[in-house]
């Protein structure tokens, strides 16, 4: 199975502006790359907080082809939504649930965030590539791609315009994580 981390952040590194959740401050043309996008993976991975910040969109776009998983510390407070096969809320390990798709003969998933998901993937080496956005904006402060120490090393792969001030970096990431 590939598993990919996807994110757009400001130039400063922040995949949110201050305290607001979601992705509102991406522009059109990362919007419509990660609509398309999407399209290419048949499973996804993102926190409740992400849930909550596109909670009608994601209900509205529920789809059998693609499994939309929530890791979540309380699933349960979530069964209202759940829909088997399309959208499921869990508290297991980042290894158990992709062990769990790979059963379920999935290929292809994104992981959407927030910056604690794309942490937990990085730390247990189970991203294969990072897709970033970078908008051409700087906050200051917001929430972080990444919210621990770690030490990975990532090799290019593409460097895309997406519009005129907005770029698009995909990065394979390499094996070795050191702890610092």
């Amino acid at each position: 199975m590939e598993i990919v981390g996807i994110a757009a952040m400001s130039l400063d590194g922040f995949i949110t502006k201050h305290d607001e959740e979601g992705v509102a401050f991406t522009s059109a043309a990362d919007k419509k790359f990660f609509r398309e996008a999407l399209t290419a993976f048949d499973c996804c991975i993102f926190g409740s907080k992400t849930f909550l910040a596109d909670k009608i969109g994601i209900l509205r776009n529920l789809t059998p082809e693609r499994l939309r998983i929530v890791l979540t510390r309380t699933p349960e407070k979530y069964a209202a939504y759940q829909h088997p096969d399309r959208l499921e809320f869990t508290s297991d390990s980042p290894e158990d649930i992709v062990a769990d798709l790979q059963k379920r003969k999935k290929t292809r998933c994104a992981v959407l965030g927030g910056g604690e998901l794309y942490t937990l993937f990085l730390a247990k080496n189970l991203l294969d590539e990072l897709w970033l956005t970078i908008e051409p904006k700087m906050f200051g402060d917001g929430k972080k791609f990444v919210t621990k120490r770690m030490d990975i090393d990532v090799l290019l792969k593409e460097i895309r315009k997406l519009s005129e001030n907005t770029i698009l970096l995909k990065y394979t990431i390499e094996r070795k994580i050191r702890n610092p």
